[in-house]
């Protein structure tokens, strides 16, 4: 029997944080930066293996941004009890798909499913000059990257 993941910490009282992001390939670093300086703050801290889930999650949304839509970019991070949600603003008003992952060329498709198998619930919030993609991870049971590996993965 495999061990849920760790859950959210409840966090008092909602704490958010925006980052405008430059367009290029460094801003999947700047974002990680920040969501690294946001996780610190928050009391209580959330456990390690989760912060390395939260910030995944945040450089593959903003990879995806980056490749896939024209800035401005923007990371919204919100801290509330029993939640974090992590959000990409971008230029684009087209909503992400998932697609299938490319295992041979490198041309990505894997952002998606990998937010989905850390546990986070995925929606487009359209907006007049563009969308933000959020990724939400609450307290929950959750499956784990080794669960949902796509095949020919190990």
């Amino acid at each position: 029997m495999t061990a849920p993941a760790a859950p959210i910490a409840p966090l008092q009282p909602v704490e958010q944080t925006m980052i405008a992001l430059p367009p290029g390939p460094e801003a999947p670093a700047d974002a990680r930066r920040a969501a690294r300086d946001f996780l610190d703050a928050l009391r209580p801290p959330l456990p390690a293996d989760r912060r390395e889930d939260v910030l995944l999650i945040v450089s593959e949304l903003v990879t995806n941004a980056v490749r896939h839509a024209p800035s401005p970019y923007a990371l919204v991070l919100t801290a509330d009890v029993g939640a974090l949600d992590i959000a990409v603003a971008d230029g684009s008003p087209v909503a992400p798909a998932p697609r299938s992952p490319d295992l041979t060329d490198g041309t990505g498709g894997m952002g998606w499913h990998i937010a989905e198998c850390l546990g986070a619930a995925l929606s487009t919030e359209p907006l007049a000059d563009g969308k933000r993609v959020h990724a939400t991870l609450a307290e929950r049971p959750g499956l784990r990257g080794d669960v949902c590996a796509p095949a020919g993965v190990v």
